[in-house]
């Protein structure tokens, strides 16, 4: 038999001070976040421990650490209370009619190729929808998603993450390939470029572990070949193009990166080349995610309904 926090107690307030307890380490810290005294919070910590039948924290030198059953109890209150929150925006925007604001997460290569063209044409037809879009690797968007700050992402569950914790649409593998600047002595070479030269330059990847560096790493491995002496480490995307644009340094990016670079608006060619190679690169499939048990707003539904018919040509979402 379950046990039922409602009927034993369980309050709003407890699942505020639960939810702050979950990004602070100090109880005077998360009874300041709420505008409460430090009596006023440890009185509903215990009224919570008494409802839960389990202590919820313990104290250490830094403060307060929560426990097991703790943590999982405030994960919950973090997620409940952004469903509060979202169910407010639902208020607002039926009052409001077809307007609101949309936050999207999305990997590069999905950004480029799909998002942006989806932006466009929900812009012609809803006006007064907004939108804000973070590109990012899966590792700083997992967490946008899991407290409220991003609607939905295009990304890919982190290994360190709870894979529970979200809903998961898989969708497509990226294409990746490998690029250098248009003048670059190996684009002299005749394709396609053996993967032995490519290892005489300079590579820029992301943080070991990013799924286009653990692709790019096994490409190599199954050639039989070591992995680049001289690299460069970076997650920003702004500094991997332009350190290849103004170096012989080569890059490992999503295909639809490389295209959208390799020609201007004018149809001139661009600063940045795709590397014809023998290195084939297929980054593991990127998902529709969303938090668990979350229901989009009416807003958000319109734009991820257009995001997906971007990527599948159905529409998944009525």
């Amino acid at each position: 038999m379950s046990l039922d926090l409602l009927r034993r107690g369980m309050k709003i307030s407890h699942l505020r001070l639960l939810a702050e307890l979950a990004k602070h380490t100090r109880l005077t810290d998360a009874a300041s976040a709420l505008g409460m005294s430090q009596p006023a919070a440890s009185r509903l910590i215990s009224e919570v421990e008494r409802v839960a039948e389990a202590d919820i924290y313990v104290r250490s030198g830094r403060g307060i650490e929560l426990t097991d059953i703790g943590h999982k109890l405030a994960e919950r209150c973090v997620r409940i209370l952004q469903e509060f929150a979202d169910a407010g925006r639902d208020i607002e925007q039926h009052k409001s009619g077809q307007s609101g604001h949309v936050s999207i997460g999305s990997v590069t290569g999905p950004a480029i190729e799909y998002v942006l063209p989806a932006i466009r044409h929900v812009r012609l037809s809803y006006p007064d929808i907004s939108i804000s879009v973070e590109v990012g690797p899966s590792l700083d968007l997992a967490p946008m998603l899991e407290d409220g700050r991003l609607d939905f992402s295009l990304s890919r569950v982190p290994v360190d993450e709870d894979p529970d914790l979200f809903e998961e649409r898989p969708l497509l593998r990226e294409p990746a390939c490998l690029v250098a600047r248009t003048d670059h002595p190996l684009t002299r070479l005749a394709a396609p470029v053996p993967a032995e030269a490519l290892l005489g330059f300079d590579w820029v990847l992301p943080p070991v572990g990013a799924p286009i560096r653990t692709t790019t790493e096994q490409a190599l491995r199954d050639k039989g070949l070591g992995l680049p002496t001289k690299v460069l480490t970076t997650s920003s995307f702004l500094f991997t193009v332009t350190t290849v644009q103004r170096t012989n340094a080569i890059a490992a990016v999503a295909q639809s990166v490389a295209s959208s670079f390799a020609e201007n608006a004018d149809g001139s060619p661009g600063t940045i080349t795709a590397l014809e190679s023998d290195l084939t690169l297929s980054v593991e499939t990127y998902s529709f995610l969303t938090r668990k048990g979350q229901v989009l707003t009416p807003v958000a539904r319109i734009v991820a309904r257009e995001v997906l018919r971007a990527i599948t040509g159905e529409t998944i979402i009525a």
